[in-house]
């Protein structure tokens, strides 16, 4: 696995052989498996590609404490549409399976692209759960949909580690911010993580 943010997971203080991790947007199970082999928690990955689902229902066939769902996960339960990257070949394309995403407003999504998916809605995860140690989110988009819900929830949940889209400071195309269209969602919920004291302390922006 060569993406470096992974580190990030070798040392999560709170997270051990008790502990309940719940993985949105798990895709194909790295993270899933890598937080499984050094802690050995109890994990729940959410995703929504029928492709990266079975392929963790092989991967995972013998794990007892990992548990799958072929779902995304937003602020409401029914059916939604995956959108895939303008240069996907279908929805196993290796090379473009991570960035599919509910929203047509995301960089580079083909609306013509795409495959009807079960979406589940946050309140209803949040509620099946006493505690949650950890929630891993890259959801390409969606976790604005399901942050504010997270962060009402917080005094069940230890912490959250987020890939969050539209950072005006992140990655550039053509010298405009990757997924322009989510800058101002990007600063609403920033501001609300640092107002409540909780960014960098509860919540973890992940690169």
């Amino acid at each position: 696995i060569k993406n470096k943010n992974y580190e990030y997971l070798d040392n999560l203080q709170s997270i051990n052989s008790e502990s309940v991790v719940l993985d949105f947007g798990a895709n194909i199970g790295d993270v899933t498996e890598i937080i499984f082999k050094k802690y050995k928690s109890y994990l729940f990955a959410y995703e929504p590609n029928i492709v990266c689902f079975n392929y963790m229902k092989k991967r995972f066939a013998n794990f007892t404490k990992i548990k799958v769902f072929n779902c995304a996960v937003s602020n409401f339960s029914g059916k939604g549409h995956l959108y895939f990257h303008k240069n996907a070949k279908g929805n196993s394309d290796i090379n473009y399976i991570e960035g599919a995403s509910l929203r047509i407003d995301k960089d580079n999504v083909d609306i013509n692209k795409n495959i009807e998916v079960d979406i589940i809605d946050i309140k209803k995860i949040l509620n099946d759960y006493q505690k949650i140690d950890l929630i891993k989110i890259d959801i390409e988009g969606s976790e604005y949909k399901i942050l504010p819900e997270i962060i009402n929830n917080k005094n069940k949940i230890k912490s959250v580690i987020c890939e969050l889209h539209g950072n005006p400071d992140g990655k550039k195309i053509h010298g405009e911010p990757k997924n322009k269209k989510f800058v101002n969602e990007y600063y609403k919920l920033i501001k609300t993580l640092k107002e409540n004291n909780l960014y960098d302390n509860w919540f973890y922006e992940w690169h």
